[in-house]
Protein backbone atom coordinates (compact mmCIF):
# COMPACT_ATOMS: atom_id res chain seq x y z
CA UNK A 1 0.00 0.00 0.00
CA UNK A 2 1.33 3.62 -1.12
CA UNK A 3 2.16 5.48 1.93
CA UNK A 4 -0.45 8.47 0.68
CA UNK A 5 -3.39 6.17 1.45
CA UNK A 6 -2.74 5.27 4.79
CA UNK A 7 -4.35 8.72 6.32
CA UNK A 8 -7.38 10.38 5.14
CA UNK A 9 -6.24 13.37 3.03
CA UNK A 10 -8.68 15.91 4.73
CA UNK A 11 -5.93 14.51 7.91
CA UNK A 12 -2.99 15.35 6.24
CA UNK A 13 -3.61 18.54 4.94
CA UNK A 14 -4.59 19.82 8.17
CA UNK A 15 -8.50 20.56 7.41
CA UNK A 16 -10.13 20.49 10.82
CA UNK A 17 -13.51 21.10 11.69
CA UNK A 18 -14.53 24.96 10.79
CA UNK A 19 -11.48 25.72 8.74
CA UNK A 20 -11.80 27.76 5.66
CA UNK A 21 -10.04 26.59 2.69
CA UNK A 22 -9.04 27.71 -0.76
CA UNK A 23 -8.10 25.29 -3.52
CA UNK A 24 -6.41 26.68 -6.68
CA UNK A 25 -5.74 24.83 -9.76
CA UNK A 26 -6.84 21.31 -8.49
CA UNK A 27 -6.25 18.37 -10.61
CA UNK A 28 -9.32 16.96 -12.11
CA UNK A 29 -11.21 14.97 -8.98
CA UNK A 30 -8.82 16.02 -5.91
CA UNK A 31 -11.77 17.87 -3.94
CA UNK A 32 -14.05 15.16 -3.66
CA UNK A 33 -11.16 13.29 -2.66
CA UNK A 34 -11.40 15.41 0.33
CA UNK A 35 -14.50 13.35 1.73
CA UNK A 36 -15.89 13.27 4.10
CA UNK A 37 -14.62 16.58 5.41
CA UNK A 38 -14.49 17.62 9.39
CA UNK A 39 -18.07 19.51 10.25
CA UNK A 40 -18.27 23.77 9.06
CA UNK A 41 -15.31 23.08 6.55
CA UNK A 42 -15.94 26.57 4.17
CA UNK A 43 -14.38 26.50 0.62
CA UNK A 44 -13.17 30.07 -0.31
CA UNK A 45 -12.90 31.44 -3.35
CA UNK A 46 -12.32 35.33 -2.72
CA UNK A 47 -10.89 35.56 0.60
CA UNK A 48 -7.86 37.81 1.04
CA UNK A 49 -7.52 36.78 4.34
CA UNK A 50 -8.00 34.59 7.47
CA UNK A 51 -7.51 31.56 5.13
CA UNK A 52 -6.25 27.99 7.42
CA UNK A 53 -5.33 26.06 4.45
CA UNK A 54 -4.75 27.36 1.16
CA UNK A 55 -3.99 24.36 -1.53
CA UNK A 56 -1.91 25.84 -4.61
CA UNK A 57 -1.65 23.16 -7.48
CA UNK A 58 1.10 24.59 -9.64
CA UNK A 59 3.70 23.57 -12.45
CA UNK A 60 5.34 26.31 -13.36
CA UNK A 61 7.97 28.11 -11.24
CA UNK A 62 7.42 31.79 -12.57
CA UNK A 63 3.22 31.11 -11.42
CA UNK A 64 4.63 30.13 -7.95
CA UNK A 65 6.76 32.85 -8.04
CA UNK A 66 4.02 35.62 -8.91
CA UNK A 67 1.51 34.12 -7.09
CA UNK A 68 2.56 32.88 -3.64
CA UNK A 69 3.51 36.80 -2.06
CA UNK A 70 -1.08 36.89 -2.68
CA UNK A 71 -1.35 33.66 -1.02
CA UNK A 72 1.00 34.65 1.91
CA UNK A 73 -1.20 37.63 2.70
CA UNK A 74 -4.33 35.76 2.44
CA UNK A 75 -3.43 32.77 4.83
CA UNK A 76 -4.34 33.35 8.70
CA UNK A 77 -1.61 33.95 11.30
CA UNK A 78 -1.39 30.42 11.80
CA UNK A 79 -2.58 28.91 8.67
CA UNK A 80 -0.57 27.29 6.25
CA UNK A 81 -0.11 27.09 2.58
CA UNK A 82 0.29 23.55 0.66
CA UNK A 83 2.57 23.97 -2.82
CA UNK A 84 1.85 21.20 -4.70
CA UNK A 85 3.50 20.61 -8.08
CA UNK A 86 3.22 17.09 -9.71
CA UNK A 87 6.17 14.41 -10.59
CA UNK A 88 8.54 15.66 -13.56
CA UNK A 89 7.53 12.02 -15.07
CA UNK A 90 3.93 12.58 -14.84
CA UNK A 91 3.19 16.03 -16.54
CA UNK A 92 5.71 18.53 -17.84
CA UNK A 93 6.97 20.74 -14.90
CA UNK A 94 9.22 23.38 -13.57
CA UNK A 95 9.14 22.92 -10.06
CA UNK A 96 10.90 20.55 -7.56
CA UNK A 97 11.24 20.79 -3.96
CA UNK A 98 14.07 23.41 -3.85
CA UNK A 99 12.70 25.86 -5.96
CA UNK A 100 10.21 25.65 -4.06
CA UNK A 101 11.51 26.31 -0.56
CA UNK A 102 13.75 29.05 -2.24
CA UNK A 103 10.47 31.15 -3.28
CA UNK A 104 8.58 30.49 0.30
CA UNK A 105 12.09 31.64 1.82
CA UNK A 106 12.25 34.86 0.02
CA UNK A 107 8.67 35.42 1.38
CA UNK A 108 9.70 34.56 5.24
CA UNK A 109 8.18 31.64 5.14
CA UNK A 110 9.39 28.10 6.02
CA UNK A 111 8.82 24.37 5.47
CA UNK A 112 7.71 21.67 8.08
CA UNK A 113 5.81 18.85 6.25
CA UNK A 114 5.98 17.54 3.33
CA UNK A 115 3.01 14.69 1.74
CA UNK A 116 1.95 12.85 -1.31
CA UNK A 117 -1.11 13.28 -1.69
CA UNK A 118 -0.72 10.86 -4.70
CA UNK A 119 1.25 8.99 -7.34
CA UNK A 120 1.50 12.20 -9.08
CA UNK A 121 1.30 15.00 -7.06
CA UNK A 122 3.44 16.17 -3.81
CA UNK A 123 2.96 19.16 -1.56
CA UNK A 124 5.12 21.03 0.80
CA UNK A 125 2.97 22.82 3.70
CA UNK A 126 4.72 26.58 4.02
CA UNK A 127 4.11 28.01 7.41
CA UNK A 128 4.98 31.62 8.59
CA UNK A 129 8.86 31.27 10.20
CA UNK A 130 8.56 32.06 14.20
CA UNK A 131 11.89 33.37 14.01
CA UNK A 132 12.25 35.55 10.50
CA UNK A 133 16.21 35.96 9.00
CA UNK A 134 17.36 38.61 10.32
CA UNK A 135 17.63 41.58 7.61
CA UNK A 136 21.57 41.49 6.36
CA UNK A 137 23.63 44.20 8.75
CA UNK A 138 24.49 47.53 6.14
CA UNK A 139 28.12 46.82 4.95
CA UNK A 140 30.34 49.75 7.15
CA UNK A 141 31.80 51.93 5.26
CA UNK A 142 35.15 52.88 7.37
CA UNK A 143 36.69 49.89 8.71
CA UNK A 144 37.43 50.95 12.54
CA UNK A 145 40.89 51.65 13.01
CA UNK A 146 42.58 49.22 15.29
CA UNK A 147 44.64 50.21 18.86
CA UNK A 148 47.66 49.80 19.05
Amino acid sequence: MTPYLLAPLCNMLGIRAGAKVAILNPPPGFVQRLNPLPEGVEFLVTAQRGLDVILFFVTERRELRERLPALARAMAANGAIWVCWPSPAAMPTTLEEGAVRQVALDLGLVDNKTGHLDAVWTGLRLVRSRNPRPEKPERRRDAPLAQA
